[in-house]
């Protein structure tokens, strides 16, 4: 009789027929679990499928239909109407109340804090501009800028700085990076940071050269490097 040892081969389907064996007999004594386990994940899997298809998309396009006539009040400088709506069509409150979750919802939020802003609402825009969460890149970049403004307004300038340098990193835009990097070194300026006034009105400069205020850039790049240096 040889006691020559079994081949790593044999070893190896030995051991893949064992933990076939072993998963067998795992499934045999937990059938009712793994059951249960894979109904409760199709339960889920379907809930949010059909919640999708069946809640929210018919949700976002009644809010969708429901913006045209506050966005017309909105055009035409009708503030009020366009926030409160005229009895027959809703504005933007409603929209944002009711459907708020929605692309749509979320839009009418951005669109109440610009109403709010022009009316001097400055605490309510803030508000509704940090609620709103806008899907179109520049309506998002937007929402983040106004910020800026409005507590520009409230005499939070620290802050207000922060929200003009985000604004300007969210997207490169040849319209709205440059006019955010002003802004911020607007703030710069009146701070006395020297350091980040040059550097953001320098950006303008080399990375905007077609940007309407580029020579008003360049002006104040060169000042506010003069002074960093003489500081």
């Amino acid at each position: 009789m040889s006691n020559k040892p079994q081949s790593t081969t044999e070893e190896k389907d030995l051991d893949i027929g064992q933990m076939y064996t072993r998963t067998e007999l795992f499934f045999d004594r937990n059938k009712k679990a793994v059951s249960i386990g894979i109904t409760a994940l199709l339960v889920v899997v379907l809930g949010v499928v059909g919640y999708k298809r069946f809640v929210a998309e018919p949700r976002a396009k009644e809010a969708r239909d429901l913006m045209w006539k506050a966005e017309y009040y909105f055009e035409v400088d009708s503030i009020d109407l366009a926030i409160n709506g005229n009895g027959n069509d809703y504005g933007f409150a409603h929209i944002a109340e009711q459907y708020g979750s929605t692309p749509a919802g979320s839009l009418a939020k951005f669109y109440l804090g610009v109403c709010h802003h022009q009316k001097g609402e400055y605490e309510t825009a803030l508000a509704y501009y940090q609620d709103a969460s806008p899907d179109d890149d520049i309506f998002s970049v937007m929402t983040v800028g106004n910020q800026g403004d409005v507590l520009v307004e409230l005499g939070r300038k620290d802050e207000a700085v922060q929200r003009f340098m985000k604004a300007a990193d969210m997207r490169k835009s040849d319209y709205t990076t440059p006019m955010f990097l002003m802004k911020a070194g607007v703030l710069y300026r009146q701070a006395g940071d020297w350091k980040n006034a040059s550097k953001v009105y320098g950006r303008v400069v080399k990375e905007f050269p077609a940007f309407p205020e580029n020579a008003q850039a360049k002006k104040y790049a060169a000042e506010s490097e003069a002074m960093a240096t003489r500081g």
